[in-house]
């Protein structure tokens, strides 16, 4: 995959800095690797299937539980954010834009593998499984960046309403 652009990067800082809950994490993640977004066609969207986006990250303190290893709910939050910038990344007007912009989560399931301690730098790597114009199916691995452990896997499903829907979700841009 190729690295990302520094368009790409601040793009997605300002997504995740944005956010109201963990948006103090967004410094400690950054986009390593993204493949190259997919032509839209004559409706606006994308055939997104196998997309693959990666990210870097370091596990902090403020991502600990009482044990000093990271907590489940810092997978969950690194398995949410980044899944959601991989949807925004390949998003158009009229495929997984605003209102409702990379989505709602229906689900999200977790599998803690490994504890990751203080220090450890992060691969997570995201692909987008099935995508259509109202679902997304994602899958997460979250690894040591430096020697391939795998510490948590994940999925998320994902449902888009898109514009004229009557949605009341209001993106924070």
């Amino acid at each position: 995959m190729p690295k990302p652009t520094a368009e790409e990067q601040d793009f997605f800082q300002k997504i995740i800095g944005s956010a109201g809950y963990g948006n103090h994490l967004a410094k400690y993640v950054s986009i390593y690797e993204i493949d190259q977004v997919p032509s839209e066609d004559e409706k606006g969207w994308r055939k997104v299937d196998g997309f693959k986006m990666s990210f870097k990250g370091i596990m902090t303190e403020e991502m600990t539980n009482p044990s000093g290893n990271m907590h489940g709910a810092a997978y969950a939050w690194l398995l949410d954010t980044c899944s959601s910038a991989a949807l925004i990344a390949i998003h158009t007007p009229t495929f997984w834009g605003l209102p409702d912009f990379g989505g709602v989560s229906l689900s999200m399931e977790v599998q803690y593998l490994k504890a990751a301690p203080i220090g450890t730098e992060l691969f997570i790597l995201i692909e987008i499984i099935k995508c259509s114009n109202k679902l997304a199916n994602l899958r997460c691995v979250i690894k040591d960046f430096n020697n391939d452990k795998t510490f948590a896997t994940g999925t998320h499903l994902k449902m888009w309403k898109g514009p004229g829907s009557g949605s009341s979700v209001q993106a924070k841009l």
